[in-house]
């Protein structure tokens, strides 16, 4: 895949949409305009074709602004990624939740691009917008590619575990500020590799990837490395394993007295610095106020995964009730995409944070109650891990909790202190993929905590206990829109 600096953006204007029962909140730059009735809905929606279309809710929500029939939605892996107005072909991705709480969103959505702007990089969808932020970071082309079916076997999403669902008091949230940035940042990737002799050294700071067996002891706390045991599973665990990794994850392994065999060993032929020049930008977006920061935050944390994407798994969903009582989905034929070539990109991106949560979150501090991929919760009072500090990349206090209450991987509660029940509602949420004003309901309706549980989003889920996933999955009844 050929990689190079942007060119020819083309810019259009931008258009929040806040959807209602046939009717129509349009936020542009010259203002608000809420429509009323099918008909007019209809009319605003047809003045809309040149602009780029955000919804501020939840993008299924659309088809009650005209109706279901009238539309038809874009699903990857199951999750809704555009709606489509079939009358007029207005498109409509997800802000992602990032500007719900703004008092001002398209303020702050207009701070955002005028930021891509002094980039050239043009609105688009938060995926679509990364995309071309690390691309106006290029100063030259690279061609980036590998065998995808190598590549594949080693990616695996971040790590998360609930290793004792229940309540807790006096707690805290560590967590790495900006990890996914500086680790892309920190370090040279591979463009592409070959072959190498099976003693090579596992240099943990050289991009290769390794096939090996290893032999996990059962004492270990925690089980270093992911192995996938189903399609869209995966677990860390003990015993003897056999599985494809970045060098960087068994190495750690290897030194937390794991038995390491390699089978085959692939070291980088060329490599290059692909994120250097990108993280001050991105660092740039992130300072940003308010909502127009964490929308930045977004786009740049969207940027590592499309290197892995794949052209599978898609489909399109319409309406046979007007109500949206009634549908059906229609399987898209599975398309190559270059990603494909470039997945070892995103299978070293996501290996540089495991490892680290693995060395630092979990050997190197007291043992924690909850992982989530760059962060954990531990008693309020212990000592941050290494590497801890103001900068990014560091590791930070983020949050005191009174108390939590831990459910499973992204499904909790807490209280942060005295102003909870006073000054807002007792009890904050973190229930992936539920709207915040339902989130209280679902997470009252499950069962109280049971077995330990891993769950890993984005690529896979993984799991210490079947059953406790399986009523996790039934309780929640979510899908994460993306």
């Amino acid at each position: 895949m050929k990689i190079g600096p942007l060119t020819k953006p083309r810019h259009r204007p931008v258009a929040i949409l806040r959807p209602g029962n046939r009717r129509l909140e349009v936020i542009t730059e010259a203002g608000s305009i809420e429509h009323k009735g099918a008909a007019k809905v209809n009319l605003a929606l047809s003045q809309l074709t040149n602009h780029v279309c955000f919804a501020m809710s939840r993008l299924p929500d659309m088809i009650h602004t005209t109706g279901a029939l009238s539309w038809r939605m874009e699903l990857w892996r199951g999750r809704p990624v555009r709606m489509i107005h079939a009358a007029t072909g207005v498109a409509i991705t997800s802000l992602r939740g990032t500007l719900d709480y703004s008092p001002e969103p398209f303020t702050d959505l207009a701070m955002v691009l005028d930021w891509l702007r002094t980039y050239n990089v043009p609105a688009g969808s938060i995926s679509a917008m990364s995309w071309a932020l690390f691309r106006a970071s290029l100063g030259t082309d690279y061609t980036v590619g590998f065998d995808p079916d190598i590549s594949q076997l080693a990616m695996f999403g971040g790590r998360q575990e609930a290793a004792r669902p229940a309540r807790y008091d006096n707690m805290a949230s560590f967590d790495i500020r900006a990890a996914y940035p500086v680790a892309m940042a920190s370090r040279p990737y591979a463009l592409s590799l070959h072959s190498v002799h099976l003693r090579s050294q596992l240099d943990p700071d050289s991009p290769g990837l390794v096939e090996a067996t290893v032999h996990v002891p059962d004492e270990m706390p925690y089980a270093p490395l992911p192995v996938r045991i189903g399609p869209g599973h995966i677990r860390f665990q003990h015993g003897v394993v056999q599985g494809v990794w970045p060098w960087v994850e068994v190495a750690a392994a290897k030194s937390l007295g794991c038995d390491v065999k390699v089978t085959r060993l692939w070291a980088p032929r060329r490599t290059a610095d692909l994120f250097s020049s990108w993280w001050p930008l991105v660092a740039e977006g992130r300072g940003l106020p308010g909502g127009a920061g964490v929308l930045a935050k977004a786009i740049a944390n969207s940027t590592w995964g499309q290197f892995g994407m794949v052209g599978e798994e898609r489909s399109t969903r319409q309406w046979t009730a007007d109500d949206g009582s009634q549908a059906f989905n229609i399987e898209q034929p599975a398309r190559k995409m270059p990603h494909e070539w470039t997945a070892h990109i995103a299978a070293e991106t996501t290996a540089r944070i495991r490892t680290r949560m693995l060395l630092e979150g979990l050997y190197s501090t007291c043992e924690p109650v909850y992982v989530d991929t760059d962060g954990i919760i531990v008693p309020d009072g212990s000592q941050l891990p290494p590497n801890s500090g103001p900068a990014p990349g560091q590791w930070r206090v983020k949050e005191r909790m009174g108390a939590v209450e831990i459910r499973g991987p992204q499904f909790y509660r807490w209280t942060c202190g005295a102003a909870c029940g006073i000054e807002h509602a007792e009890w904050h949420y973190n229930c992936a993929g539920v709207p915040d004003d339902e989130a209280p309901a679902v997470f009252a309706k499950t069962h109280s905590p049971g077995p330990a549980v891993e769950w890993v989003r984005n690529y896979d889920q993984g799991l210490t206990d079947l059953a406790a996933v399986a009523l996790a999955v039934r309780d929640r009844q979510v899908v994460d829109e993306w």
